[in-house]
C-alpha cells in the first residue's frame, strides 16, 4: 500500500514512500505517523507518532490504546509463558512499554531502560547505534524475573535494523538465557537481512526470538544533504527563548507518590529500577487520589506535559480527566528540525536545559501551535523553583495564561 509521498522544493529537497505490508488489527495507519528531518547524520528522518504522546499532542486514552493494541496483536500471535519481564526503550519507547505491561495478563515485571547516570546501581549497559544519545542504562538489580522469567519482551516505537534489540538479547542471555525473546512495536521496518540476523542469534542463544507489531512494510527516503546541513544550521541558530508573557500565572503543586528510590530522588512507579503488577496497582490507585490536587477546569484547553522519560505517569493523570479538552505530550532530547510548511509535523521548537542532566538539551515541540490556554508541566524531580526558569520562560512564548508545575515528589 502507497501512503505518501511527500516533497518540499523550496526550503528542503525530501521525500520518502511507505508501503504497509501487514496490518494485524486493520488500523489506520495514517492516524499512527508522521516524518520529520532530524539533526543526525546517522539517520537524517524521524518517524513522529501522532498518538504516542512524545514528539506531537495527543488524547492520553490514545496513547494508552497503543498499548492495549500491542498486547492483542501480542495474544493473537501467542500464549504467555509462565513468568516473564517487560522491558522499555527509553525515551520514546518508555511509556509504550509500561503501558503494553500494564495490559499484559501475566506474572510479568516491568523496567525500562534510562540514560540516567545512578551510583552503587548494578548496570546492564548497551548501545542503541543510530541514535542522537547512544547509551542506554537497564537497572536490573531488583527484579525477580530477570533472572528466573522465561520471556523477555522488548518494547519500542519502531524497529528497522533490529541492532538494538540484537545488542541487549545477547546481554541478557548471557547473564540469565531465556525461553523466548519477543520484540513488539507500533512500526516494523525489518528486511529480510535483519530478520536472517535474528534466525541466526536463535541458533546462538537457543531460544526462540518473536516479534509483534501494529504494522509491518518497507519505506523509502530521499534528502539533498547539502540543503538538510544548511537547515539545520539555520534552526539551530533561530532556536531562541524570550520572556515575552508578562501576565502568565506560575504555580507550584507537589505530589506525594508514596514509593521513591535512591534517597527519594526517584519514582519507584516509573519502573526505572524495576515493577511488579502489584506495584502497578498501587500507581493507578496514586494517581487516582493524587490527580483531585490538580485543578482542571472543563472550560480550558488544557496540556499535560511530561519531561523527558517522565511520561507514562503524566499520562495516567491526563487520562483521570477524559472527556476534558486535554491533551498530552512530553519534552524530548530528540533534534528536530522545525520547519513552517504545510504537511511538516514539527513547526516549531523551544530548547531549555534538562532538568535531569544539566547540559543536555531537550526540546518542546509546536507548544504554541494549539492554543491552550492552561498548563499542568511534570517533573520527577524535586528541583529548585529558579531550576524552572527555562520552561517558564517557553510557556511565556504562547498563548498559555496559567502554568501549573508538577512535582511528583515529595
Amino acid at each position: 500500500m502507497h501512503l505518501l509521498e511527500l516533497q518540499c522544493k523550496d526550503e528542503l529537497d525530501f521525500k520518502y514512500d511507505i508501503n504497509i505490508q501487514e496490518n494485524i488489527l486493520n488500523l489506520n495507519i495514517e492516524a499512527y505517523l508522521d516524518l520529520a528531518i532530524r539533526n543526525n547524520k546517522k539517520r537524517r528522518f524521524l518517524f513522529v507518532s501522532k498518538c504516542l504522546g512524545k514528539h506531537l499532542p495527543c488524547r492520553a486514552v490514545d496513547m494508552d490504546k497503543l498499548g492495549y493494541d500491542i498486547v492483542r496483536a501480542y495474544e493473537k500471535k501467542q500464549d504467555y509463558l509462565n513468568s516473564g519481564l517487560v522491558i522499555s526503550f527509553a525515551e520514546t519507547g518508555t511509556a509504550l512499554g509500561h503501558s503494553v505491561f500494564n495490559y499484559i495478563n501475566a506474572d510479568y515485571e516491568f523496567i525500562h531502560t534510562t540514560r540516567e547516570i545512578v551510583e552503587n546501581k548494578k548496570s546492564l549497559d548497551f548501545l542503541e547505534e543510530h541514535s542522537h544519545a547512544t547509551n542506554h542504562n537497564l537497572y536490573y538489580e531488583d527484579l525477580k524475573r530477570f533472572e528466573n522469567g522465561e520471556e523477555v519482551v522488548l518494547v519500542d516505537d519502531e524497529i528497522t535494523t533490529g541492532n538494538t534489540c540484537i545488542n541487549l538479547i545477547k546481554k541478557i542471555n548471557s547473564i540469565y538465557p531465556k525461553k523466548r525473546y519477543t520484540i513488539c512495536s507500533i512500526l516494523n521496518w525489518m528486511d529480510c537481512d535483519a530478520f536472517d540476523k535474528f534466525k541466526k542469534l536463535e541458533n546462538e542463544i537457543d531460544a526462540k526470538i518473536n516479534f509483534v507489531y501494529l504494522f509491518a512494510g518497507d519505506f523509502k527516503f530521499e534528502c539533498d544533504e547539502d540543503k538538510v546541513e544548511k537547515l539545520v544550521s539555520k534552526s539551530e541558530r533561530e532556536c531562541k527563548v524570550f520572556t515575552k508573557n508578562k501576565n502568565l500565572k506560575v504555580s507550584y503543586t507537589y505530589l506525594d507518590m508514596k514509593k521513591y528510590e535512591k534517597n527519594e530522588k526517584y519514582i519507584k512507579y516509573t519502573g526505572r529500577f524495576g515493577i511488579n503488577k502489584k506495584d502497578q496497582n498501587d500507581l493507578l490507585e496514586e494517581v487516582r487520589r493524587e490527580s483531585k490536587k490538580l485543578d482542571v477546569k472543563d472550560d480550558q484547553k488544557t496540556l499535560f506535559l511530561g519531561s523527558e522519560e517522565f511520561i507514562y505517569i503524566p499520562m495516567l493523570f491526563a487520562k483521570q480527566f477524559e472527556g476534558k479538552n486535554i491533551y498530552y505530550h512530553s519534552t524530548t532530547r530528540s533534534p528536530i528540525v522545525d520547519l513552517e510548511i504545510e504537511n511538516y509535523p514539527i513547526k516549531s521548537k523551544f530548547p531549555h536545559n534538562s532538568l535531569y542532566n544539566r547540559g543536555v538539551t531537550n526540546y518542546v515541540y509546536n507548544i504554541d501551535k494549539y492554543n491552550y490556554e492552561k498548563c499542568f508541566f511534570f517533573c520527577e524531580l524535586n528541583r529548585e523553583k529558579s531550576d524552572f526558569d527555562e520552561i517558564i520562560n517557553i510557556i511565556s512564548n504562547t498563548d498559555i495564561k496559567e502554568l501549573n508545575i508538577v512535582i511528583c515528589n515529595k
